[in-house]
């Protein structure tokens, strides 16, 4: 289905453009923000993605790889070469909402607890290099294997490797103190 509206767009059906956004537009903005922790920086590379996108639909090679894949590789791009970091924020209202939903209530002193802790695991890895951080937003936020994350990050599977090793060590450490 991808496919036909990428071959679609690429004549200039302006509709099928606008559905491939409606597609990957809230993938493209998590992925942002989970790298950059900026929700208007986010919002800003979202629109940056999409406009490269537009300029570049014609270069996507379904033999290479699936669109999600490529337009995750656009947008961790995007987000590495972005030279502004804010002070980042901590955590999507959207996730935070889907974890309520999918628990029973918890008890209001777990529910902090809780929060602290995730607070503390999401000020980690914010605190990690941006290249460390793509490779542990791909694969644990977006659920993406390390084949996918490879193809994302256009590195060997072995960078990829040696990257999450190096952000685990980092975070290991910083959630220790």
């Amino acid at each position: 289905m991808t496919v036909g509206l990428v071959r679609q767009a690429c004549l200039g059906d302006t509709e099928s453009f606008a559905a491939l956004y409606q597609q990957y537009e809230t993938r493209v903005f998590h992925t942002a923000y989970l790298i950059l922790g900026d929700a208007g920086r986010a919002e800003e590379i979202t629109q940056d993605v999409f406009v490269q996108v537009y300029q570049h639909l014609d270069e996507y090679r379904p033999e290479r790889g699936a669109f999600s894949t490529w337009i995750q590789r656009i947008t961790v791009n995007l987000c590495l070469n972005s030279r502004r970091r804010k002070v980042l924020a901590w955590f999507s209202l959207d996730r935070a909402q889907a974890q309520q939903m999918d628990s029973k209530a918890p008890l209001p002193l777990d529910q902090a607890l809780r929060g602290e802790e995730q607070q503390g695991t999401w000020q980690a890895i914010q605190s990690l290099p941006l290249r460390l951080r793509a490779v542990v937003v791909c694969r644990y936020y977006q659920d993406l294997s390390y084949e996918e994350i490879a193809q994302v990050l256009g590195c060997p599977i072995g960078t990829v490797r040696s990257r999450l090793h190096a952000a685990h060590t980092q975070l290991r450490r910083s959630l220790e103190e």
